[in-house]
């Protein structure tokens, strides 16, 4: 007997195919779960509504009528007019200052130390003593040079040194031998017209020729021994100037400057700047004793780059600042190096300072501001309105509501404004001075105005705290 299909034993349970799950059947308590909750939500839903537990009392406010935006013709910006003004150009350099002349005193003599007549810081004038060197040797030197002249000066008879109008022929030993020639010729003479009478033999002729001869050979001997004693007097007395020069220069002394210093037309005067020797310091010819150096007058040397020689002229002034004072020095160019340093592609400008207070140093480092050139008409612009990108600086100009993009090139600048040196900007130039970022080459734009809730807000008022204290005086007892 074949079962049929959903008959039989096995009828209500689940078919099961080869390879595949029957699926299950849904829970239908969950169903009429979800559907009494919907059922639950709606029905409080209306009785909340119908009930008025929903309704704002409130007065409604009237609607807000919002100000329609004025329409826009370009991006907001903000700009201002270009300003005109009279530049002082100036060129800046920094340097050293130096003494008007700065002199290193050095030894002429050896010898030591006898005594110190200055020290450092002193002022010493022309003449006066800064070193004396231990004299006696100098001393002996002299007496013993001036010995020599007078043993020479007796060898030709004479008690002083000879004159212009000293001759030859007046020294005693020259005299002798003359007096000797004039015996000797008259002695010839006198044979020479007796032999002319066969009177005397020719023997005594030619002995008388021969003392002749003689005698004037022993004149022209000791007119040559008189020159050289003449000449020998020279020498002793050029060695006994020596010697007296010496014995000077044992005591050293401030030198005579024989250029004048400008400021100093009442008397130059030095400053010791530094010494190298104590007491009892032996020295040697050329070692150096000690520094001096005029400073009532300074001199500041500073460095200039080559491109700016044609700028640097002589009788420019100048500003020289130091570290340790605020206010500027007055000073004036003096001297330009006409030559260029190859290695520094520099050249030394000098700047005359006066230092009659003595406030400055020689030595101290300075800046120099030198004014080379007036400017009556160069255009000024706010720092705002440059635009410096990739080592490119801009501005925009607002002409006919749009922005134009000008390459500059700028020159001197303060904290409030640049100079712009090209190109040249017209009288009526309007630069923008914000919005930059979001403008390009004729961009349409919108010069922000101020509004009078702006100018009302601009109106200085008193600063909250100084109210609050105000207040509180009030309500103090």
């Amino acid at each position: 007997m074949t079962n049929s299909p959903g008959s039989g034993p096995d009828a209500s349970a689940p078919q099961r195919t080869h390879g595949a799950t029957a699926p299950q059947p849904r829970n239908p308590w969950k169903r009429a779960f979800l559907g009494l909750l919907a059922i639950g939500a709606t029905v409080g839903w209306w009785v909340y509504s119908g009930s008025g537990w929903a309704r704002d009392d409130r007065e409604a406010l009237p609607p807000e009528v919002m100000a329609e935006p004025a329409p826009r013709s370009g991006i907001m910006v903000t700009a201002e007019p270009v300003v005109f003004r009279s530049l002082q150009r100036s060129l800046e350099a920094v340097g050293t200052l130096y003494g008007y002349e700065e002199i290193v005193i050095s030894s002429k003599v050896e010898g030591r130390v006898h005594r110190l007549c200055s020290e450092v810081s002193d002022r010493v004038r022309p003449g006066n003593c800064v070193l004396e060197i231990d004299p006696v040797d100098f001393q002996l030197a002299v007496e013993q040079a001036q010995g020599n002249l007078e043993v020479e000066l007796a060898k030709l008879g004479l008690q002083a040194l000879p004159d212009e109008s000293f001759e030859i022929k007046n020294v005693p030993t020259v005299m002798l031998a003359q007096a000797q020639v004039d015996n000797a010729q008259a002695k010839y003479d006198r044979l020479k017209r007796l032999a002319a009478e066969n009177a005397t033999t020719s023997s005594q002729l030619d002995t008388a020729l021969s003392e002749l001869n003689i005698a004037l050979a022993d004149h022209a001997n000791q007119v040559l021994m008189a020159k050289s004693s003449v000449a020998t007097v020279k020498l002793r007395r050029s060695a006994l100037a020596v010697a007296e020069q010496q014995l000077a220069d044992a005591r050293i002394l401030a030198p005579q400057l024989y250029r004048p210093v400008p400021g100093m037309e009442g008397g130059v005067s030095y400053v010791v700047t530094s010494r190298s020797v104590s007491d009892g310091t032996f020295v040697k010819k050329g070692d150096e004793i000690c520094r001096l150096a005029v400073d009532q007058t300074l001199k500041l040397r500073i460095p200039v780059p080559e491109r700016h020689s044609d700028q640097i002229k002589l009788g420019q002034t100048a500003d020289v600042l130091t570290a340790a004072y605020r206010d500027p020095f007055p000073g004036v160019v003096t001297l330009i190096n006409p030559s260029v340093d190859a290695k520094t592609r520099t050249f030394n400008v000098e700047v005359q300072v006066a230092n009659d207070a003595g406030r400055l140093k020689p030595g101290s480092f300075a800046k120099a501001t030198v004014h080379t050139t007036q400017s009556t008409d160069s255009a000024t612009v706010p720092h705002s309105a440059l635009v410096t990108f990739a080592g490119v600086t801009k501005l925009f100009l607002s002409e006919g509501g749009q922005a134009r993009e000008v390459l500059v090139e700028p020159g001197m600048q303060t904290r409030d404004w640049v100079e712009i040196a090209s190109p040249p900007l017209g009288r009526d130039a309007v630069v923008i001075t914000s919005g930059q970022s979001a403008l390009a080459n004729m961009t349409a734009v919108t010069i922000r105005t101020e509004s009078a809730s702006d100018a009302s807000d601009a109106v200085p008022r008193r600063p909250t705290t100084v109210m609050a204290d105000s207040q509180d005086a009030e309500q103090a007892p």
